[in-house]
């Protein structure tokens, strides 16, 4: 049975988010996954058929003794192909125990000086210069790296709800992707009476315990004695557990979203800021999703908002609200400008979310280059130059560039 290496060193929903590269793998062989530690007892969970293997990616301190033992146990494994999912010094830096052939994803360069990306991942680098017309999810990202991967649809199942309640996930890591409180209150009476529910289950760390207490307060009386406050006191054991059967959950763009997606848990994601839900939105039909596409958006998380949290201001609105309630009885009307409502599908090449309400002055954009990519990853055949369509020309110089003609040939992933 051949051997693969997957190497997954970013943290909870990076993780989740491998699910179709892994999945694939194992239709091919025996798949092992080097993960950080904190997260094996969850991705023993999520992919029981892998072997792990550790290390404190994420500690503050170097654990050499760790990294060697690590090492060791790769460095005897006939590994037929290595992925390495991530960007990063140290995740590359262990690459150096294969050839360069074996490793797709990043790998060393040639010279050993740097980090360059498979031949799909330089494409999918240069889209990101122009994020409002990104076409393409986080998860097919990864799971393109193989020629050959499991059909979009058998990554997760279709999402539907089975009466245990509502769930609210209270914040992400980056704050800005968060709604606030008093905002998160409106929408949970629209939707406990859209959803009939009789019970309302609070998600989150030991850090988000202000914001539930926030939370509990906004709302009125009679839902404060359906909340079952949750908030640090979940393993992952738990959290899998304590969404089973939930009717929804409302979340920003968090990594507990996207093991909704994999339990087949509706989600009601809110993307604003950083987070756009055309690269990372849940994965999978039977999702909805409300996008802020304000003139600044998606922003970067590093850098300081000099538009006043523009994108959280257009969702501070009644017609918002109101909208949030038609939504969950049909289209809803009357959006406020720059908010989408979209849904979770998948077609041939992967996951996509459908527009459904409002403007997006990019749709067009995105699925030109959403043809583009089935182009080159599936060879559908469409010609990346159309005649007359000249106003997608710099388009095509981010998907195609002299590098990709001038250098030898190689595979796509």
């Amino acid at each position: 049975m051949d051997e693969y290496l997957v190497i997954q060193a970013a943290r909870f929903g990076d993780l989740v988010q491998t699910k179709r590269l892994i999945l694939s793998l194992l239709r091919e062989g025996h798949v092992h996954l080097l993960l950080d530690r904190g997260l094996l007892a969850l991705a023993e969970r999520l992919y029981p058929s892998c072997q792990m293997h550790c290390l404190n990616f994420h500690a503050q301190s170097f654990d050499a003794t760790g990294l060697e033992k690590t090492l060791a146990e790769l460095t005897h494994i006939p590994f037929k192909r290595v992925f390495n999912c991530n960007c990063s010094g140290l995740s590359t830096s262990i690459c150096r125990l294969f050839e360069r052939e074996q490793i797709a994803g990043y790998r060393p360069t040639a010279k050993g000086q740097g980090i360059e990306r498979s031949r799909l991942l330089r494409i999918i680098a240069r889209l990101t210069r122009k994020r409002f017309q990104a076409a393409f999810n986080l998860v097919d990202m990864w799971g393109h790296l193989l020629a050959d991967p499991i059909s979009p649809w058998d990554v997760n199942p279709v999402a539907h709800g089975q009466g245990r309640g509502l769930g609210i996930v209270l914040a992400g890591r980056q704050s800005r992707r968060s709604i606030p409180p008093e905002l998160m209150a409106e929408i949970i009476r629209v939707q406990v009476v859209q959803y009939n529910v009789h019970a309302i289950f609070f998600f989150g760390t030991a850090q988000e315990k202000k914001v539930s207490h926030l939370l509990r307060r906004a709302l009125p009386g009679n839902l404060q004695s359906m909340i079952c406050d949750l908030c640090g006191k979940t393993n992952f054991a738990d959290l899998i557990q304590a969404l089973q059967g939930l009717d929804l959950v409302l979340t920003p763009d968090t990594g507990t979203m996207h093991l909704c997606a994999h339990l087949g848990v509706p989600v009601q994601a809110f993307f604003l800021s950083s987070a756009f839900c055309h690269e990372t939105g849940p994965y999978g039909p039977g999702h909805s999703i409300w996008q802020v596409q304000t003139p600044c958006a998606p922003c970067l998380e590093s850098a300081d908002c000099s538009h006043q949290l523009a994108c959280l201001q257009a969702l501070q609105s009644h017609t918002f609200l109101r909208a949030v309630s038609l939504a969950a009885k049909g289209v809803p009307d009357h959006l406020p400008e720059h908010i989408c409502f979209l849904t979770t599908d998948c077609d041939r090449l992967g996951g996509i979310a459908r527009l459904v309400a409002g403007n997006d002055p990019w749709q067009a954009e995105r699925r030109y280059i959403r043809q583009c990519l089935q182009s080159l990853i599936l060879g559908d055949g469409h010609s990346l130059c159309p005649p007359n369509f000249q106003q997608h020309a710099a388009i095509d110089a981010l998907l195609i560039d002299d590098s990709d003609w001038m250098l030898p040939p190689e595979r796509f992933a």
